[in-house]
Order: C-alpha cells, then sequence, then structure tokens
C-alpha cells in the first residue's frame, strides 16, 4: 500500500503531539523533518509497489533488496540533487510538497498567535485579500486599525520585498540563509518595514550572524507577543 502524505495540519499536529512546548522555530523544524520523514517512505512505498507485482514473483530476493536500494539512492540530475530515481522520476509528485511545506509555516505562525491569545475571526483573520495574516485592534467586528503580515517558509528571495510593498505591513519568515541578507537586501526591508510601522521577523540564528543587522529586524519568537500589543494599543510595542 502506498504510504499516506499527511496535510501541514496534521503534520503540526503530530509534532506537537510529541513535544508539545515547541517553541516556534523548533516546531517548524520538527514539523518539516515529518514531511521528510513521510516523503522517504512514500517513495519507498512506490517502489515496494513496484517491485512486489505479481509479474516480478519470481525475482530473486537479493536482486530485489539491491533494486529497491539503488532506486532509493540520492542522484545529481542536470545539476540538481533528489533524494532519489523516485523523486527525480516523479517531479510533479515531488512538486506536491511545496504547497504542503508553506502551509507548515503559516499554521506555525498561526499557533503563535493562538498561544498568546488572539482568537481567529476575532482578532485576527487568515488569507484575507492577498494578505496571509491580518492582525486587529481590537478585533474584526469593531477595529480601528489592522496590521498585515506577509508569511514566508526560508527562503526570501525577491518575492519577499514584493509581498511587502503591496501585501503586507510586517514580513515573517524561517530564512535559514544568512547570504539572502545582504546590505542592499536589509536597506531595502528597513525602508519598507519604516514605512509601515512594521518588522521583519526572523529567527535568532538567523539574526545573529547577519553581518549588517538593519533597523526593523527582530527574532521570530517576540512575533506573538508584538501581535498581541498591537490587537491591544494598535501600534507594535519598542
Amino acid at each position: 500500500m502506498t504510504q499516506h502524505i499527511p496535510s501541514a495540519k496534521d503534520l503540526v499536529k503530530e509534532a506537537l503531539e510529541k513535544i508539545p512546548n515547541l517553541d516556534i522555530n523548533s516546531l517548524h523544524r520538527a514539523t518539516y523533518r515529518l514531511m521528510m520523514e513521510y516523503k522517504s517512505k512514500y517513495y519507498e512505498s512506490k517502489v515496494d509497489a513496484f517491485l512486489f507485482r505479481p509479474d516480478l514473483a519470481d525475482l530473486p530476493t537479493d536482486i530485489r533488496r539491491r533494486l529497491k536500494e539503488k532506486m532509493l539512492e540520492p542522484v545529481l540530475a542536470e545539476g540538481v540533487d533528489y533524494s532519489n530515481f523516485m523523486e527525480e522520476a516523479s517531479r510533479r509528485i515531488s512538486q506536491s510538497f511545496q504547497p504542503i511545506s508553506g502551509k507548515i509555516a503559516e499554521l506555525c505562525v498561526q499557533r503563535e498567535l493562538t498561544k498568546i491569545g488572539l482568537v481567529e475571526g476575532d482578532h485576527f483573520t487568515i488569507r484575507e485579500g492577498r494578505t496571509d495574516i491580518t492582525i486587529y485592534h481590537t478585533n474584526v467586528h469593531s477595529f480601528r486599525a489592522k496590521h498585515r503580515v506577509e508569511i514566508k517558509n526560508v527562503s526570501l528571495r525577491e518575492r519577499a520585498a514584493r509581498g511587502l510593498i503591496f501585501d503586507g505591513d510586517s514580513l515573517f519568515g524561517f530564512f535559514n540563509d544568512v547570504s539572502e541578507f545582504s546590505r542592499a537586501n536589509v536597506e531595502v526591508i528597513d525602508n519598507l518595514c519604516q514605512r509601515t510601522d512594521g518588522y521583519c521577523y526572523i529567527p535568532s540564528s538567523t539574526l545573529e550572524m547577519m553581518p549588517y543587522k538593519g533597523r526593523r529586524f527582530r527574532p521570530n519568537t517576540v512575533f506573538g507577543r508584538d501581535m498581541a500589543s498591537f490587537n491591544n494599543t494598535g501600534r507594535i510595542a519598542t
């Protein structure tokens, strides 16, 4: 039987069932590891389904084992690393993990808001227009101000700045490549966040390694507290 691929919501739930009090970055890492484990099991189940077909019943056990090992070895194709032959041969299936990975990031952020006491549909909304999360002061029914948050996963790229220009006041990410935070990129994000009175929330490990820190960068572990401050006062406490 082919291994089932859980949804992002189920992956986050499973990670929290194992260790309930994970901080946001630990939760993201744990959930990502789970996704990769299910991914490996998925490909293994596909290989087993192929090797144990009735028409291959006479295949010697040793040959079957060696074929399975080879089919699951990492491969390099056209300059791209793949976890195994099956992944390289089925790119479209592999690409289905990309939206799951993005959804995991969003669910981790939502958990931070609920942990701090904010309620979806009352204090914040999800996917309002083109914005990932919108925080309200003081609630969605009679708000005096709102703060839009763009959520990215582990890569900054040009999409982050574009999201701040059109759809966000703050940027949240699990960015793990400090080389993306050149002085030029940091200054662009600083200026955009300054205009909207927002911040760029990134992992402490990445922030500590940045040679140019910027003015509007904060550890993403304080995101929940900052959004609670906005919900309560209409501004992010400094």
